[in-house]
């Protein structure tokens, strides 16, 4: 490839969508059919499909100009409207999965900031991201997303998590003063656990909910959230490192107490 060249974006899992988009145009007599993208140049096809859909729509046009159409030509203009509805569907197919692609990307760059010790507030100006520790969150939807084959994201799911939330906010009332207290107790010995720089934030608003500021439904779902992000990141960093939580045998009992409390029903 020529020096300054982009890489195309490259993904051979969509090589059949991308035949039958380059098959419609041959059959639509495309004169540029020469300069159609290579199969795994999924950005390529997209821009290509966008810029000559008009080839497709000529057919249709053409035909539905005829003052008398035989049955024939009724149906070669069924058939002509029909490619265009069914091109239109591969290039949200290749869309969605060009999605599932940056998500990829995205969630390593990220991994790969965090690493490489930038804080969340940095990648959050970057992504245009206000909240704090909003990144993080970020990574870690990606990552959900990604292991659950962007499962989380189809629609048949939407009224299933509002119902699921709604039961989740009932507990997270019932269960706050458990949470919190737990949440207090476990600030109170922070310094007993290792400097995990990425969970810095996490702390800080966790300390912050603490202060008052956990009144609403949404706020204190959000103190469980951040709780369990603590936790979790400090158990990964110990199973990581093969040693304990802490060495102090109070702030052990207390995170064992916060763990209970974070994940209660």
């Amino acid at each position: 490839m020529p020096k300054g060249q982009p890489e195309p974006f490259r993904d051979s899992a969509t090589a059949e969508i991308v035949e039958r988009v380059r098959a419609r145009f041959e059959r639509a007599g495309d004169d540029d059919l020469e300069l159609f993208p290579a199969p795994e140049d999924l950005y390529g096809v997209l821009v290509y499909a966008r810029e000559h859909e008009g080839v497709l729509r000529k057919v249709v046009d053409r035909l539905a100009a005829i003052p008398r159409p035989s049955r024939d030509e009724e149906e070669s203009r069924a058939a002509a409207l029909k490619a265009v509805e069914e091109n239109n569907l591969d290039r949200l197919r290749l869309v969605r999965r060009m999605r599932q692609l940056v998500d990829v990307v995205e969630a390593t760059v990220l991994r790969a900031c965090f690493d490489s010790g930038l804080k969340g507030r940095e990648l959050g100006s970057v992504l245009g991201i206000d909240s704090r520790g909003g990144a993080a969150l970020r990574l870690r939807r990606l990552e959900m997303a990604i292991e659950s084959g962007w499962e989380v994201r189809t629609p048949r799911l939407v009224k299933e998590r509002e119902a699921a939330k709604a039961v989740e906010e009932g507990k997270v009332a019932s269960g706050h003063p458990l949470v919190r207290q737990a949440a207090l107790d476990l600030v109170g010995v922070r310094s007993a656990f290792p400097v995990i720089e990425d969970l810095d934030e996490w702390w800080n608003d966790l300390a912050e909910f603490l202060d008052g500021n956990d009144g609403t439904p949404s706020e204190r779902a959000s103190m469980r959230t951040h709780l369990r992000v603590v936790l979790t990141d400090l158990r990964d960093h110990a199973e990581e490192h093969g040693v304990l939580v802490t060495a102090d045998e109070r702030a052990l009992r207390i995170f064992e107490a916060a763990v209970a409390a974070a994940w209660s029903e």
